[in-house]
């Protein structure tokens, strides 16, 4: 150990007469990760420690702990980014640990507390990731353990002798109130609040920050930590920021240049990839990319098939690249193409359930008792406005990549427009839901919806038995991810529905293509252009979401198998999985019922051809 190298015990003596503010000698960031200190130089990988090592500065420095006053790391998951954390804020502490006097060295006075400040989401957030980590690397340090020991009382905080604090936080100004802040982590860049007029992140930055300066002026230091979400976010702004900053440290790192480019090597030597646009998301020629590599990114072969399969989630999850305003947000659009293709092939012989006057097709019925999901997309009428509908379910579960996902099938995609001078009464709406339960024995388990004029639509849903839920697919990207991902997956169909788009128009559109194809992401929410539409769109996202989210759509579910015995025992015409006519169509534009009684009370649909729950073998894709 070098704390016993004479060579280095005079280093160390001729290190504090030349610095007589120290008591002890500042480790280096190699030794720091070495035995006398954190104990994790063997699991820390390469790239980490040069990163490290370019912000803390290769030299000790007496003046402050770290090389530049402000860095940033993003990247793809799982690339280090909270290691990296874990050991700077520890590394801090040691440095201020080290001087005599802390305050004094600082211009403070005497009992004025040094903290070092780690921001995330919500305070509950803070405690249980990054500070967990934090705590974890303190404890098992050697140097704080057995020569500077944190407070055993305080859990929800680590405090050491001097008064050197670390305190978890969120992003509430209020919560570095009364600090005198020498170093802090913004954790999870893209994923605090935004509000119309507040952007959680950039403002609990700009508070720490000022702190920081006000206080300590260049002797302070503050990284950014985070995934970049999208192209114009607070992540986004501040690595371009901290790139033109020469006293700042900006680093974007692939998954794989986290790895280390040694582990994706053919048996000669070379490295084993291909070349990818992020623009256009294709592959490229390796002669081609080498004549702009500025470009191009290098991607090992290894990740080959998440490039093909979902090229918006392999930029943004593997190699760090956001997805860019205004760019398609479903790019494969032949995926959609495919998804509406499969339900042709599994329903050999038939149509769309819906016929170009609003009608149902007679053979539109129930035969099974697979829990379903109905979303409604309610629409403003006043605007013009079309109102979305999609009914779907589980009818089996996949296996992709060692993980068991659910297959979706929409059973039904629906729209409506008022006329002209008119509106959607949704009192019709919800005569619709109560149709597709009541008379063709749909077992509809939620009617999900957004908020807009829902309340008393819930309030008349439960009244009949329905479970209902708020879904919003305007103020949260997850509803939207999951249905590209099935998408993508090959893990969806639904039946093709063409529709005249406005009064007057004399052809008829695939709506569910359409809307889907013109799609584009624009940084904070999923959108359609100028004069399009995305309301049956929206209604698939939100049934995508809850099918994905909640298990219990799962139950009773066959293997395929058993889908197909089911459709040859039940089915009629060839093995339609629907049985038999229906007792009258439905016309929503009118609003009324042809041929059908008033609403049957709920009731609970069995079929002994159903089997039990299916949790044996799943096919694997």
């Amino acid at each position: 150990m070098t704390r016993f190298d004479p060579a280095a015990i005079a280093a160390e003596a001729e290190w504090l007469r030349d610095n007589p503010e120290f008591i002890e000698r500042p480790a280096t960031l190699q030794e720091f990760l070495g035995p006398d200190y954190l104990n994790i130089a063997d699991g820390v990988r390469e790239s980490i420690k040069e990163s490290l090592a370019d912000i803390m500065g290769d030299e000790i420095n007496s003046r402050k702990p770290t090389k530049f006053a402000k860095a940033m790391l993003t990247g793809g998951i799982g690339i280090g980014k909270t290691t990296i954390a874990s050991i700077v804020l520890p590394y801090l502490c040691h440095w201020v640990l080290c001087l005599k006097d802390p305050q004094g060295f600082f211009d403070l006075l005497p009992g004025s507390r040094i903290a070092f400040m780690q921001m995330s989401t919500s305070e509950g957030q803070a405690r249980e990731v990054l500070f967990g980590d934090i705590v974890a690397r303190i404890k098992h340090s050697p140097w704080f353990r057995d020569g500077h020991p944190m407070d055993p009382t305080y859990k929800n905080q680590i405090r050491f002798e001097k008064d050197v604090w670390i305190l978890p936080g969120d992003s509430q100004e209020t919560t570095f109130e009364g600090y005198n802040i020498l170093g802090g982590i913004l954790d999870e860049a893209d994923s605090h609040k935004v509000t119309v007029n507040r952007d959680y992140a950039r403002a609990g930055y700009e508070t720490i920050h000022a702190r920081i300066t006000s206080r300590f002026g260049d002797r302070g230091f503050i990284l950014i930590i985070g995934q970049m979400k999208k192209s114009d976010g607070f992540a986004a702004q501040m690595y371009e920021e901290y790139r033109k900053d020469d006293d700042a440290y900006a680093r974007r790192m692939t998954i794989w240049e986290s790895l280390g480019w040694d582990k994706f090597m053919t048996e000669d030597g070379e490295r084993d990839s291909f070349w990818y646009d992020a623009k256009k998301k294709s592959e490229v020629p390796k002669a081609a990319a080498l004549l702009d590599p500025e470009r191009f990114i290098e991607v090992p072969n290894l990740y080959r098939k998440d490039f093909d399969i979902n090229p918006e989630k392999a930029l943004r999850d593997l190699a760090g690249i956001p997805p860019t305003v205004g760019d398609p947000f479903i790019s494969l659009t032949h995926k959609v193409e495919e998804a509406r293709d499969r339900w042709k092939a599994s329903n050999e012989g038939y149509t769309t359930p819906v016929l170009p006057d609003g009608t149902f097709e007679d053979w539109f019925k129930a035969t099974d008792s697979l829990r379903r999901v109905v979303h409604l997309d309610l629409a403003y009428s006043a605007n013009g406005d079309a109102l979305g509908i999609a009914m779907g379910h589980v009818r089996e579960i996949v296996e992709i990549d060692g993980e068991k996902k659910p297959y979706i099938v929409f059973d039904l995609l629906y729209r409506m427009k008022a006329l002209p001078g008119s509106e959607i009464m949704l009192s019709d709406v919800r005569r619709f839901v109560y149709h597709l339960r009541d008379e063709l024995k749909f077992k509809i388990k939620r009617v999900t919806m957004d908020g807009f004029q829902s309340q008393d639509t819930f309030q008349q849903l439960r009244k009949r038995r329905f479970e209902t839920d708020h879904v919003s697919v305007d103020k949260q990207m997850l509803p939207y991810y999951d249905l590209r991902d099935a998408l993508y997956e090959d893990r969806i169909e639904f039946p093709e529905y063409l529709v005249y788009m406005n009064r007057g128009d004399t052809t008829r559109v695939e709506i569910a293509y359409k809307e889907l194809a013109e799609l584009s992401d624009n940084g904070k929410k999923v959108d359609h252009p100028p004069m399009g539409s995305k309301d049956v769109a929206d209604a698939m996202a939100g049934c995508v979401y809850t099918l994905m989210g909640d298990r219990s759509f799962r139950r009773s579910v066959t293997s395929l198998d058993q889908y197909r015995q089911r459709r040859e025992a039940t089915g009629t015409d060839g093995g339609s999985p629907w049985g038999t006519p229906n007792a009258g169509p439905y016309h929503p534009a009118l609003g009324s019922l042809a041929g059908m009684s008033a609403p049957a009370p709920p009731t609970t649909i069995g079929n002994p051809l159903d089997g039990p729950r299916w949790d044996g073998p799943v096919r694997t894709k």
